[in-house]
């Protein structure tokens, strides 16, 4: 019988893969291109998801295991196994980072939901948000000159202050799957929209080490313009994706944080739907 930690962990693979489906997305591996990116397609990101599962499920059984215990300060906890996923991940995919910011934060939010269901908490996003920001406590103050060129130059700390902070840009790509939906947009659309929004917001640093600071502004300005031309999502919102995405191969620019945070938006929007996940018996 499956249990419920291997749940949340399938839950996660799912948000990775219907991320990366979801198309067209600017400069991002999509269903239709390779995006800005020429070291990875679709296959490849499906074939990492899925090497990830099994650490997915690892890291939630740590959070339930260690239910008794304070989350502060827990990402300890999960260190050995984050790193062991993450030599299983380049193994898999020939040495190319199609996940690394997705594991940590998917790692993470897994661990903190293992922990509130280990303590018959609801797995409600805003609680585990609030749960991981206490597990990560103090993280990025381990951040330093080799933690990567958009810290060292733009001070952006990417994955690990959306973590510290309780992943409000992540809660925020859900309200406005909310507000698109109310729009009219339909599903694919709505999460489209989601993801434009983060990239208008999202102080992404694959786009800073990458592109540098005035592509990653000129980015931000377009995605948001873009969304908020179409509200409703429509064929016209897809086009103009499209057309931004040329512009993204052309400047290089993927931004991959805000696929990475969208994938947890997914990820905390599956965990609220109805019988996906069994109480423990």
């Amino acid at each position: 019988m499956i249990t419920q930690a291997e749940q949340i962990g399938a839950l996660a693979r799912a948000a990775l893969e219907r991320e990366a489906r979801l198309s067209p997305k600017p400069g991002l591996v999509d269903a239709q291109s390779c995006g800005a990116h020429t070291d990875m397609d679709l296959s490849l990101l499906l074939r990492s998801a899925e090497v990830l599962e099994p650490y997915f499920a690892l890291f939630t059984a740590r959070g339930m295991e260690q239910a008794h215990l304070p989350p502060k300060g827990r990402i300890s906890a999960i260190r050995a196994d984050g790193r062991a996923a993450e030599e299983a991940m380049f193994a898999a995919t020939n040495g190319v980072n199609t996940h690394k910011g997705a594991l940590f934060l998917l790692g993470v939010l897994c661990y903190a939901a293992g922990h509130c269901a280990g303590n018959g908490v609801p797995l409600l996003p805003e609680t585990i948000c609030q749960t991981a920001a206490r597990v990560c406590s103090g993280i990025t103050r381990e951040l330093g000159a080799d933690a990567g060129r958009a810290y060292a130059s733009f001070g952006a700390r990417g994955a690990r202050g959306e973590a510290e902070d309780g992943f409000p840009n992540a809660l925020l790509a859900l309200e406005q799957l909310k507000i698109a939906k109310a729009q009219g947009a339909g599903e694919n659309d709505a999460w489209l929209l989601a993801l434009l929004h983060l990239i208008e917001t999202l102080e992404d640093a694959n786009v800073l080490a990458r592109c540098g600071k005035d592509v990653a502004k000129e980015l931000r300005i377009r995605a948001g313009e873009v969304a908020t031309r179409h509200p409703a999502g429509g064929t016209e919102l897809a086009h103009e994706i499209c057309a931004l995405g040329a512009e993204c191969r052309l400047w290089r620019a993927s931004p991959g944080g805000a696929a990475d945070v969208l994938a947890c938006a997914m990820f905390l929007h599956a965990l609220t739907l109805p019988s996906v996940i069994d109480p423990p018996v």
